[in-house]
């Protein structure tokens, strides 16, 4: 007879036998008797052992009926694609560590924040897809290090770049080849407001 102790989904440790006419049949049935015990992802889509493959393909399937614009769910396609897929599609889930993901997005950030930033919310968004159809019992992204983004460095004009704007501005569409109705100097007048007032162009 094979003996071991679980932990079971609820918390609770359990007792479990197997047993045979050999030690090793005994140990083989014991581990048959733990592979079938419930615990996360029983009877469900997925569980730990399930490929991130897997993962990503009912993901996939699940955003497609998701109330999203076309251009966000081809965004999220893009990304899981061309470089998350290729990084985690080797492993099951079971294998996919709060440090691996740390490590990866690590190497996103330094390439570019904006490509880290988006990497993780897929990665997110896969997990905690996983972990609603009981197939994880954390999502490994919560546990990561926040991403920094740099800050910019405020950049002010010269004062022969306002000259220069100034001069192009007042020669806009002046010349003796320009076919159509002469500037009225609306464009001029708005750049002298933006310069007075330091209002941004969106402003």
């Amino acid at each position: 007879m094979a003996l071991a102790r679980i932990r079971d989904a609820d918390g609770r440790l359990r007792r479990v036998t197997g047993a045979a006419r050999t030690e090793s049949a005994a140990r083989a049935r014991l581990k048959e008797r733990l592979l079938d015990r419930p615990g996360f992802g029983a009877g469900g889509l997925l569980d730990l052992s399930s490929s991130f493959r897997e993962l990503a393909d009912l993901w996939l399937e699940d955003l497609h009926l998701r109330d999203l614009s076309d251009g966000t769910k081809k965004n999220y396609r893009d990304d899981l694609r061309l470089r998350v897929r290729p990084q985690f599609e080797h492993f099951s889930l079971g294998e996919i560590t709060t440090g691996r993901v740390e490590w990866f997005l690590r190497s996103e950030s330094a390439v570019s924040p904006s490509r880290a930033h988006h990497s993780r919310t897929v990665l997110n968004q896969l997990f905690g897809f996983a972990l609603r159809h009981d197939a994880i019992p954390r999502n490994p992204v919560q546990g990561t290090s926040p991403l920094r983004r740099p800050k910019g460095e405020r950049q002010a004009l010269t004062v022969e770049q306002i000259n220069a704007i100034r001069d192009a501005a007042a020669r806009w569409r002046t010349g003796p080849d320009v076919k159509g109705p002469k500037p009225d100097g609306q464009v001029r007048d708005i750049i002298e407001v933006l310069l007075g007032t330091a209002l941004r162009i969106g402003e």
